[in-house]
């Protein structure tokens, strides 16, 4: 089954999407892994856990939105060079249409202020964060991105 489709951003019609999204993967200041469990009364995303991100805004770039999403949803403040850009993605979620753009970020600073979209939830093992029943296909594909790119060898994940 396809359910991700990595999308090779030089080549690929930033048109024919009908929405862009932008989200990232956040590693804490003190070593965790944060992502957020969606209410149970979100109809077909209900239950999901996932990263944080939404959607770009017209005249946003992908970049710019994610900074914003993770201020409106955890207080965090990125720094643009501390992000870094993992791949794009589409998901068979959505028949492939939406493209998900994908990024890490380690909050060494410690600016996340709480979760105020859905309910976090904090790993201490990346095991333990891809075990859940309920985790969305992205989100593990952009977890394994990072352990295979090396973003989390410095943490005890």
């Amino acid at each position: 089954m396809d359910t991700i489709r990595v999308i090779d951003m030089s080549a690929a019609d930033m048109s024919s999407y009908a929405k862009h999204l932008s989200d990232c993967v956040i590693v804490t200041h003190d070593q965790k892994l944060l992502l957020q469990q969606r209410p149970f009364n979100w109809g077909k995303s209900a239950g999901n856990l996932n990263i944080f991100g939404g959607h770009v805004e017209d005249g946003e770039t992908p970049e710019e939105a994610v900074i914003r999403e993770i201020k409106e949803e955890t207080g965090g403040i990125i720094e643009p060079d501390d992000l870094i850009f993992l791949g794009a993605v589409t998901e068979d979620f959505t028949n492939h249409t939406e493209l998900v753009h994908v990024h890490f970020w380690h909050d060494k600073n410690n600016t996340i202020t709480g979760c105020y979209e859905a309910e976090a939830v904090s790993y201490h093992s990346l095991n333990g964060a891809i075990s859940h029943p309920k985790i969305m296909d992205y989100t593990v594909w952009a977890l394994n991105e990072c352990m295979n790119k090396g973003y989390f060898d410095k943490f005890k994940l």
